[in-house]
């Protein structure tokens, strides 16, 4: 056997294959004071409150606090029941804690600094089947057209999209950001787009009521809210610019060659690609081309299985499962 690694939560235990494929470690159940066995390092989900024990335990052990998070490509339907095909493994930090340079900026970092034709164009083809397919974390949203989700047909000023988030979400915090945050987000939205029509879209948690958000309850005249859970491409494709605090719709933004605001700071900002209102000094003067952000991303951080044989695969196969996958979801909504 080898090094084992500690499991605290029941959720994480739930997954312990995947979690020794990721990591190369044995799990272990941590129940003390039943089960105290040794270990090696901690593994827990990201940097939540949940982890906190894991986190701890890590600590005061002085041993390496693994952290697991969903993908940015996660699966079809939102939530426990759907097994992830992507999940990251940060032995640093995690990609959404701005406080600390993670795994992810590392890997960044290094892409910045290197020239692969090769990876580019890899890096192209991947952008490109994520935006002709229309695939983001989720993908059980419908793609709507301007018409169905109510929009002017064509705005003399453009169109901007405000991207709302739940309440108390861990990337808000470690992103650097707040509720005044979001606050001058809409505000800086209204100023700088006078003419624009502005949509506000409403997050899928806010909408089926697991959760609150921040601009859920806005009542403002100059205000388009989206609060149909709908697939974001649908929304990026129909504006010109995109503000968001730290959501990853940000980020498919930017692959689909919008101008992206930043009023918190999430992975992919302060690296010269986007507008950074909360700018991450120890990022400046690494500049990478979108195609090396993508590659660092989606092929060096993130990890992919595929759910059926639990094996590791790479980008485009997962990519290529939720596709299929996505199409036999809307077929039996169809049926049903």
């Amino acid at each position: 056997m080898g090094e084992q690694i500690a499991v605290l939560s029941s959720g994480v235990w739930q997954i312990r294959e995947l979690v020794k494929q990721m990591t190369g470690f044995e799990p272990v159940r941590w129940l003390p004071p039943l089960k105290q066995p040794e270990f090696g390092c901690v593994v827990g989900w990201g940097l939540k409150s949940t982890s906190s024990r894991a986190q701890k335990l890590a600590k005061k052990s002085d041993k390496t606090y693994i952290a697991m998070e969903d993908g940015f490509i996660r699966s079809v339907v939102p939530g426990p029941k759907e097994i992830p095909v992507s999940v990251v493994v940060d032995h640093s930090g995690v990609y959404y804690d701005a406080t600390d340079a993670s795994d992810l900026e590392k890997l960044v970092i290094k892409r910045a600094a290197s020239k692969d034709l090769a990876m580019d164009r890899r890096a192209l083809s991947g952008m490109e089947l994520l935006r002709k397919n229309r695939i983001s974390k989720y993908n059980h949203a419908p793609f709507m057209s301007t018409t169905e989700l109510g929009l002017s047909p064509e705005p003399s000023g453009g169109r901007v999209l405000v991207v709302d988030q739940t309440y108390g979400d861990s990337s808000i915090s470690y992103g650097m950001a707040d509720t005044a945050s979001f606050e001058r987000m809409l505000d800086a939205a209204k100023r700088e787009n006078p003419d624009a029509e502005i949509i506000v879209k409403i997050h899928p948690d806010v909408i089926c009521g697991r959760k609150k958000g921040y601009l859920s309850k806005l009542k403002d005249d100059r205000v388009k809210i989206i609060s149909e859970d709908v697939n974001p491409w649908s929304l990026i494709e129909a504006v010109d610019k995109v503000y968001v605090v730290t959501s990853q719709l940000g980020f498919e933004a930017l692959l689909a060659g919008r101008e992206v605001i930043c009023f918190g700071a999430p992975f992919y900002s302060s690296w010269g690609l986007t507008d950074d209102r909360s700018p991450i000094a120890r990022r400046s003067g690494n500049t990478p081309t979108i195609e090396q952000l993508f590659a660092a991303v989606y092929f060096d951080y993130a990890r992919y299985v595929n759910p059926e044989t639990k094996s590791e695969i790479f980008f485009e196969d997962a990519a290529a499962w939720l596709i299929n996958q996505r199409d036999q979801y809307f077929k039996k909504l169809a049926l049903d």
